[in-house]
């Protein structure tokens, strides 16, 4: 590296640097990393034009569901962008080379959603800013289990990140945000889309964009595993904790609405049974690691840390 003022090359910390003494082409985030390399696809390549005719031809409540279920998961896609940053930071500092290398890929996925979604909302013509007032009115009749996950718990764990890289914390963070975001919320929305699309028979560029998100979501949550279930193996300790935690975040799903929040998430397409039974699958996932010890761990296949849920998607 040269010194700017200078031209003189300053000298680096030898030792910081993995690369040099090897990688670890056998560990879980090196074998995501290679996946992703692999399965790399780019939003612009997607053709929305069919999705810009049949907007067209659809009920104006029916774009209005779709949109509303567009801006919500484009909004989200864009909140984990920016709040895995502190992660990934985090496995950095620690010297986790494989584990950085496959969350500089992981963040761009995310960003990569983002995109598409965006790219959509414009090729049909609908301005995703237009709905913000009904989302507003939404947010109180859908219920609670939502409520605060975006701009309040992610956000406040993933930062914690930046002064505490704790076991506890970095648990912490991907219990939130593999576990609870993606893997109860966001699955759960996936399915929605599947039963919107079997509906519609329209909007096919959205919907391979969709496959193609859940696919790397599917990466994305066996990471989120594979770090919980190690941090689980080499601290058996914490385990009463994430019990408690869990608990915590996921009371918003055990139900208990009242009839209008009741008859609102189900027109919403909301299926709490559903999200339960992931509540409990999410939970089971990490749970075996409390017989496991960290070789175990990482000498898992991938497939054994992704959520059974996405295994279908190509």
């Amino acid at each position: 590296m040269t010194e700017p003022a200078t031209g003189k090359i300053q000298e680096t910390e030898i030792g910081r640097y993995r690369s040099t003494r090897g990688l670890d082409y056998g560990s879980v985030p090196w074998r995501l990393w290679e996946k992703s390399k692999k399965l790399f696809w780019d939003p612009a390549d997607i053709d929305f034009s069919q999705d810009a005719l049949d907007w067209r031809t659809m009920s104006e409540r029916q774009r209005t569901l779709v949109a509303l279920s567009a801006r919500g998961f484009m909004v989200g896609e864009e909140a984990v962008t920016l709040d895995i940053v502190p992660l990934l930071r985090c496995m950095s500092d620690l010297g986790r080379l494989e584990d950085t290398m496959y969350l500089s890929m992981f963040a761009m996925e995310e960003a990569k959603h983002t995109e598409m979604f965006r790219r959509w909302f414009d090729a049909v013509g609908m301005d995703p800013a237009s709905l913000d007032d009904l989302v507003r009115a939404q947010r109180g009749a859908l219920g609670r289990d939502r409520a605060g996950i975006f701009d309040g718990v992610l956000t406040q764990v993933m930062r914690r990140l930046d002064t505490d890289r704790s076991p506890q914390a970095i648990l912490d963070a991907t219990i939130v945000y593999n576990q609870l975001v993606e893997g109860v919320a966001a699955i759960s929305g996936y399915r929605h889309w599947d039963e919107t699309f079997r509906r519609l028979g329209k909007l096919p560029g959205l919907e391979a964009g969709l496959k193609l998100t859940q696919r790397d979501e599917r990466r994305h949550i066996a990471y989120g595993t594979y770090l919980g279930r190690r941090i689980i193996a080499e601290n058996p300790e914490l385990w009463p904790w994430v019990e408690r935690r869990w608990a915590e975040l996921t009371a918003g799903f055990a139900g208990g609405y009242g009839a209008a929040e009741t008859e609102a998430r189900a027109a919403a397409g909301f299926d709490d049974e559903y999200q339960r039974g992931l509540v409990k699958r999410r939970l089971d996932a990490l749970a075996v690691a409390r017989t496991m010890d960290t070789a175990e761990v990482d000498a898992g296949e991938v497939e054994s840390f992704e959520p059974e849920e996405l295994r279908h998607v190509g």
